[in-house]
C-alpha cells in the first residue's frame, strides 16, 4: 500500500472514530431526555421552551459557527463544540428543576451542534482532497451514515434500558463523558491539517453579516419567484404535524418513570427510519409520481396521529406511530430532493439556508402551539390539533403544486 492510500485510510479511520463517539454521546440519553426533564420538576410548556430554545439557538448560530470554522480551524472548532455541549449537558444533569438550568442546557447544547455541523465533516473533505482530489467521498458518507444510525439504534437503547432505569440522569451525565472523551481524543490524536484556515481572522460582526445577508437573498427570491415560494409553502407546515410526535413520543408513550421502555421504541423508531429511507429510494418512477406520493403520506400521517391519541392499547398505538415516523422518514427525502429540482443551482446555498430557517421558525411555533395544549388540556389533544392544522395547510397546496404543469 502506497504512503498517500495509507494516509487516506488513516484519516477515514479517524473520521469514522471521532463520528462515532460524538454520535454516541448525543444518542445515549435522547430516548430518555424529556422524561428526566419532566422528572425534575419541568412542565410541558417549560419541556417545549427547551425545545424551542434549542431551535433558535440553532437558527442564530449555524452561520456564524460556519465562520468560525474556517477562520479558527476545523480542529480546533470540534474541540469547542464538544466542550460547550458538554457543558451544557451536565447543566442539565446537575440541575434540580431550575429554568435557568433549563435555558443555559438548551443554549450551550445547541451551540454545540452547530459548532459541530459539518465542522467534521469540511476537517475529512479537506484532508482527504489534499492527498486526492478525485476520492470519491460519497462512499465515505454513506458509511458512516449507516455507522451512525446503528450506533443510534443500539446507543439510544442502552441509555434508556440500563442508565435510565437506575436514574434518569445517568444518560445525560454519560453523553457529557463521551463528548470530554472526544475531545481528548481530537486533542491528541487529529492532526489540523490544512493551515490556511487559521491564518483568517475572525469576525462576529461578519459572520452575522453573512446570516442577515442570506436572509435577504432568500427572501427577494422568494418574493419575486412564486413557483419557489409555493414550494417553500407546501412543505414547511409539515413541521406542526411534526412538533407533537417527534418531541413528545417519550412522554406520551411513557407516562410514568417506573420501569423504562422508551429504548425498546427507539429500536423500532431507528428501524422504521432505516427501512422508510430505503423504500423511498427504490420506488419507480418517482419523479412522476412524487407529489402523489407526499399527497398519500400526509394522509396517512394525519390519520395515524389522529387514531392512535385515543387508543387505549398501546402497542396498536405505537404501532401507528413507528408507520408515522416510516412515512416521514421517505418525506424528508422527497421534500429536499423537490426542493433542490427547484431551486437554480447559482443560489442552491442561499435559499436552502432560507428554506431551513422557514422550517425552523415553523417548528418553533409547531413546539409552542403543542406545548400550551398539552400543558392546558392533554397531549393527545395537541397532537390532534397540530395534525389536523398541518393537513388543512399543506394538502391544498400540494394539490395545486400536482396540478402546475413545470413540476420538477
Amino acid at each position: 500500500m502506497s504512503k498517500s492510500n495509507k494516509e487516506i485510510l488513516k484519516i477515514k479511520y479517524q473520521y469514522y472514530f471521532i463520528e462515532a463517539i460524538y454520535n454516541l454521546g448525543i444518542v445515549v440519553f435522547a430516548a430518555t431526555l424529556y422524561l428526566y426533564l419532566e422528572n425534575i420538576g419541568h412542565n410541558l410548556n417549560e419541556i417545549s421552551l427547551f425545545i424551542s430554545l434549542f431551535w433558535i439557538t440553532s437558527l442564530l448560530t449555524e452561520i456564524p459557527s460556519g465562520v468560525l470554522s474556517d477562520s479558527f480551524g476545523r480542529k480546533n472548532t470540534m474541540i469547542i463544540s464538544c466542550v460547550v455541549r458538554a457543558i451544557g449537558l451536565l447543566i442539565i444533569a446537575f440541575s434540580h428543576g431550575e429554568l435557568t438550568h433549563l435555558i443555559a442546557g438548551a443554549t450551550l447544547t445547541a451551540l454545540g451542534e452547530s459548532l459541530k455541523s459539518g465542522t467534521w465533516d469540511s476537517w475529512f473533505v479537506d484532508n482527504i482532497k489534499r492527498i486526492n482530489s478525485e476520492f470519491p467521498i460519497d462512499k465515505v458518507f454513506s458509511t458512516n451514515g449507516v455507522i451512525s444510525q446503528t450506533i443510534s439504534i443500539f446507543g439510544g437503547f442502552i441509555g434508556a434500558q440500563f442508565f435510565a432505569n437506575i436514574n434518569l440522569s445517568y444518560p445525560i451525565s454519560l453523553g457529557a463523558i463521551l463528548l470530554l472523551i472526544t475531545a481528548i481524543v481530537v486533542i491528541f490524536f487529529v492532526k489540523e491539517g490544512d493551515s490556511k484556515y487559521k491564518k483568517q481572522k475572525f469576525k462576529i460582526s461578519n459572520s452575522f453579516k453573512e446570516f442577515f445577508t442570506t436572509l435577504n437573498l432568500g427572501y427577494k427570491y422568494f418574493k419575486s419567484n412564486h413557483y419557489f415560494s409555493l414550494v417553500c409553502l407546501t412543505f414547511v407546515p409539515l413541521t406542526i404535524i411534526l412538533a407533537g410526535p417527534g418531541n413528545q413520543w417519550q412522554l406520551f408513550f411513557q407516562p410514568d418513570q417506573d420501569n423504562i421502555r422508551t429504548g425498546y421504541i427507539w429500536i423500532f423508531i431507528g428501524v422504521s427510519t432505516l427501512f422508510g429511507t430505503w423504500v423511498i429510494g427504490r420506488i419507480p418512477n418517482l419523479n412522476k409520481y412524487r407529489i402523489s406520493i407526499l399527497l398519500v403520506n400526509i394522509i396517512i400521517n394525519t390519520l395515524c396521529i389522529s387514531i392512535l391519541v385515543f387508543l387505549e392499547n398501546f402497542y396498536v398505538a405505537v404501532f401507528l406511530f413507528l408507520i408515522h415516523v416510516f412515512i416521514t422518514a421517505g418525506d424528508e427525502i422527497l421534500r429536499i430532493t423537490f426542493l433542490h429540482n427547484n431551486i437554480p443551482s447559482e443560489n442552491r446555498s442561499t435559499l436552502m439556508s432560507f428554506f431551513y430557517t422557514l422550517e425552523a421558525l415553523f417548528t418553533i411555533i409547531g413546539l409552542t402551539l403543542v406545548g400550551m395544549i398539552s400543558e392546558n388540556f392533554s397531549m393527545g389533544l395537541a397532537w390532534l390539533i397540530c395534525a389536523i392544522t398541518g393537513f388543512i395547510i399543506s394538502f391544498p397546496l400540494l394539490l395545486y403544486v400536482k396540478n402546475k404543469k413545470d413540476v420538477a
